[in-house]
């Protein structure tokens, strides 16, 4: 099992830059709770925390106007809570609304932050890109057969596991 740090550096992709800082402050927010990444067979649930977690960062601080803001845990927290998908009990529209506005969301935060972001497709080898953040937007966004929605969903709701709500 890969510790946080050495999972968010392969997250990174090679990169030196800003995209890095965003990985490696995920990582900061996540090792009190994920200090290693288990790799199971199935769902990569602890990956996609990681790569959701490094996305959201990435975005909240280069994509706003103050360009040293240092993201923290309970802005995670009220982030996720203002993003969360609703529960199963609900309507497959409203569902599929909120997704919508949640890719909505972190692909503005990419365009703000210099990004050409893509809409999200099928899962393939052709959908690749040498800007590691819109490789993970692709990584996370992207559908198969293999989960039933993005993947960008599955790693909100692990998110809002490990940040818990906001208190309002």
């Amino acid at each position: 099992m890969p510790t946080i740090w050495e999972y968010a550096d392969q997250v990174a992709a090679g990169d030196t830059g800003s995209w890095l800082a965003a990985t490696r402050r995920a990582a900061i927010l996540l090792a009190p709770t994920h200090p290693v990444i288990p790799l199971p067979r199935r769902v990569p649930v602890h990956q996609v925390l990681v790569q959701t977690t490094s996305l959201v960062v990435y975005g909240r601080t280069f994509g706003t106007r103050d360009p040293g803001h240092i993201v923290s845990g309970p802005e995670l927290a009220a982030w996720v809570t203002e993003h969360a998908l609703p529960g199963p009990d609900t309507a497959p529209g409203n569902i599929a609304a909120a997704v919508r506005r949640l890719l909505d969301a972190v692909a503005a935060m990419l365009r703000a932050a210099g990004h050409r972001v893509p809409d999200p497709g099928l899962r393939s080898l052709d959908r690749h890109s040498r800007d590691p953040v819109i490789q993970q937007w692709h990584d996370l966004t992207d559908v198969d057969d293999a989960f039933p929605g993005p993947l960008l969903c599955l790693g909100v709701a692990a998110m809002s596991d490990t940040f818990g709500p906001a208190i309002v």
